[in-house]
């Protein structure tokens, strides 16, 4: 079924600790919604802290996920672009297009979870699926009525990722993984004084 792949998408986000209650509802919800795009089949979506076991080695883990991910939804914030992992998940999955000779991309579902000011011009040239509005802090965001809407707008995402998920490419076992450097980095804007 998976023919070399193991996941249909790699969930790729900045770890903070006033963010993980909603990366936890957000993962869950996508997984539901694109399981149900998928025709019923399970959607399988790597999520390092449902994916990484006990004693596993994460450096290696997420290489290995990458490898065998068939596309990446990254939750993109200024933050996202300052983290050396983040940003090679993100080279990993661009440099795929290449060797996969997309011409037009297509392996990367961004969601915009900030206003996009400080992201690099690279990543402001892709389409996004904005979900800014709904990015909160607060650890019961799921159970609000923001929520309802949220979920409506996560269930729309679901249908355009269905698509990159089928017409990702075949599986190659030689897909590299991009060690970013630091200056992959966007520069940092300072603040205008009053």
């Amino acid at each position: 079924m998976f023919d070399g792949y193991q996941y249909d998408v790699f969930l790729s986000y900045r770890r903070h600790k006033l963010t993980t209650h909603w990366i936890e509802g957000f993962q869950d919800r996508l997984t539901y919604w694109l399981t149900q795009e998928l025709g019923g089949r399970d959607a399988r979506v790597f999520f390092d802290i449902d994916s990484i076991e006990v004693g596993d080695h994460w450096p290696n883990a997420l290489r290995e996920a990458l490898k065998t991910s068939r596309c990446m939804v990254g939750l993109w914030s200024s933050d996202y672009f300052r983290s050396r992992w983040c940003m090679s998940e993100w080279r990993s999955f661009l440099e795929r297009e290449k060797q996969a000779g997309l011409q037009s991309g297509g392996l990367v579902a961004p969601i915009k979870c900030h206003d996009g000011e400080y992201f690099p011009i690279e990543a402001r040239s892709i389409q996004q699926f904005d979900l800014s509005q709904y990015w909160y802090t607060v650890s019961n965001f799921w159970e609000t009525l923001r929520a309802v809407e949220a979920d409506e707008s996560l269930k729309k995402f679901a249908k355009h990722l269905a698509i990159i998920v089928h017409r990702a490419p075949s599986f190659n076992p030689n897909w590299r993984v991009i060690e970013a450097s630091p200056e992959q980095f966007p520069a940092c804007v300072p603040l205008q004084r009053l």
